[in-house]
């Protein structure tokens, strides 16, 4: 025989946290459960706080308390069936009810039934022949619904299938406890009890490849940057799309050292795929965003040889990320020319410098900072750029270029036509106070080259040293510098042979202050 299946939707929980006291006594008097029921004690109930299953199963422990008064006749009752009021609306054709106890299915299955005697509409479920008695303390009770069919009508929530008391939040239940005399019945209102948040989260991840420039640290403000981003993106198309969020837990973002998490949480999975297509979008525009690929044809230059990951799921510690109610991964749901995306300059169109050396990065022991870092200059019409000299580790320590140990010159690629724009050099070694000017030194009138010459810094004196170009305010470094890549300017190192000269882009961050004039 073939059974019908049904998806889990969601369930009642009958078992909760009751109200000690019960209500008063209700006769066949229109209310509920339309029998003489209350002012007569009861061993049981269930006092604790019930457990939420986010398939849709709600369970309780039944608690069997002794009455003081051991002559009682309920001292000795048992538990024999379970009666709750249910809202006259509810679609009880379209609905089905299990219920187990201790994970098992009770003797009998759950049943709608309108009570004798009353009100016209009235509708009630029963759990009867539990063979519930004294001996049942801790045992543990859940009840699941379910729609008949796919897509219909069915009350598959504690909103549309209980009758709330007046005054009651909606998804209260009011449930009678009844033993087999039906002289010893308590009535209590069942509190709906909603699962656990289920986070969703977004993350952002530069993974270095082997052409990787620099290591790269998320900073606060790149942190902060992206983690807004992502929380408002989830929240306006939530709202768009009439997605509910879980208002126990206010959206928020973390950062590691590698990673930008974001996280938030929908009320239930249904409202979680209302956002599905979204997510599957949303990813590309965060890696753009993250990129800068949404305002160049070119990745941020600090991400030179990094591809980002991007991804949308449960939450976890990257790359261990769990489903979610959503999930999306830029590197499956992007376009399959934007996937793999490598961020890096065309090199081919880097036609510096002008000499023959080479220019592998980390050739030698002399780098450079990713960020290029403004000050005042010496007048008020005039600005400093300066780049941070890095002390790194060679490619190759053994080679010629990797032995080098004193940095001789420094080369930029800058725009012969600006020549007059450029109003002095300012060098500073690692633990000089100030800056040292001098006359601006150019290459010939086609090497488009600023040449620094005679530095002759060990390494001692080149780690967190300073090369500075002073700069008319009639221009800048995105039009000074040649390649016109997002603020960017290209500096060489040279050794003493002249035959190493690693080739290093820097770049003006546009998140970064302004800095002070202080120590220059």
């Amino acid at each position: 025989m073939t059974k019908m299946k049904h998806a889990a939707v969601t369930a009642l929980l009958i078992a909760a946290a009751f109200v000690a006291a019960p209500l008063p006594s209700a006769a066949q008097n229109g209310t509920f459960p339309f029998f003489k029921c209350g002012g007569t004690p009861t061993p049981y109930s269930f006092p604790g706080s019930s457990a939420s299953y986010r398939n849709g199963t709600f369970c309780s422990t039944l608690a069997v308390t002794p009455l003081k008064n051991a002559s009682d006749p309920c001292a000795k009752a048992d538990l024999r069936k379970i009666e709750v009021n249910i809202n006259p609306a509810c679609d009880v054709k379209n609905t089905i009810v299990k219920a187990t106890i201790n994970g098992v299915p009770t003797a009998v299955s759950p049943s709608f039934f309108v009570p004798a005697g009353a009100p016209e509409g009235s509708v009630a479920l029963r759990l009867t022949q539990l063979g519930l008695g004294l001996g049942n303390d801790g045992d543990n009770i859940c009840i699941t619904l379910s729609a008949k069919t796919p897509g219909a009508n069915a009350c598959t929530n504690l909103e549309s299938l209980c009758q709330a008391p007046p005054g009651a939040a909606l998804g209260t239940c009011v449930a009678a406890l009844v033993d087999t005399t039906l002289r010893c019945c308590a009535i209590n209102e069942v509190s709906p009890v909603r699962p656990p948040p289920r986070l969703t989260c977004g993350y952002i991840h530069p993974r270095p490849t082997a052409t990787a420039i620099f290591p790269l640290t998320i900073e606060r403000r790149r942190c902060n940057a992206l983690g807004t981003r992502m929380i408002n993106d989830a929240l306006n198309q939530s709202s768009l799309v009439g997605a509910v969020m879980d208002d126990r837990v206010k959206p928020f973002y973390n950062c590691s050292n590698n990673v930008i998490r974001a996280c938030w949480a929908f009320n239930s999975p249904a409202d979680g795929a209302k956002l599905q297509a979204w997510a599957k979008e949303v990813v590309v525009k965060w890696h753009d965003y993250a990129s800068g690929l949404d305002q160049s044809n070119l990745c941020r230059p600090w991400l030179s040889g990094y591809q980002l990951d991007v991804v949308i799921g449960g939450v976890g510690t990257f790359p261990d990320v769990p489903l979610g109610d959503i999930n999306a991964d830029f590197t499956q749901d992007a376009p399959a020319d934007e996937a793999n995306t490598v961020c890096g300059p065309d090199m081919s169109k880097v036609d510096y410098p002008k000499c023959i050396c080479n220019t592998t990065v980390f050739a030698t022991r002399f780098g450079v900072d990713p960020w290029i870092y403004m000050y005042p200059g010496r007048k008020r019409t005039t600005t400093l750029y300066c780049f941070t000299v890095l002390v790194v580790n060679a490619s190759d320590p053994t080679s010629p270029c990797g032995r080098t140990d004193k940095l001789f010159k420094a080369e930029i690629w800058g725009d012969d036509k600006q020549r007059q724009k450029l109003k002095g050099i300012a060098v500073k070694p690692a633990g000089a106070k100030i800056l040292t000017y001098r006359s601006p030194s150019w290459g010939g009138p086609t090497e488009q080259t600023i040449k620094v010459s005679q530095l002759n810094w060990t390494p001692q004196q080149a780690h967190g040293a300073q090369v500075c170009l002073e700069l008319d305010s009639t221009t800048d470094i995105n039009s000074f510098c040649l390649y016109n890549f997002a603020k960017t300017c290209w500096i060489n190192f040279f050794d003493e042979s002249l035959a190493c000269c690693p080739l290093y882009p820097s770049n003006v961050d546009p998140n970064n202050p302004y800095l002070p004039a202080s120590g220059r």
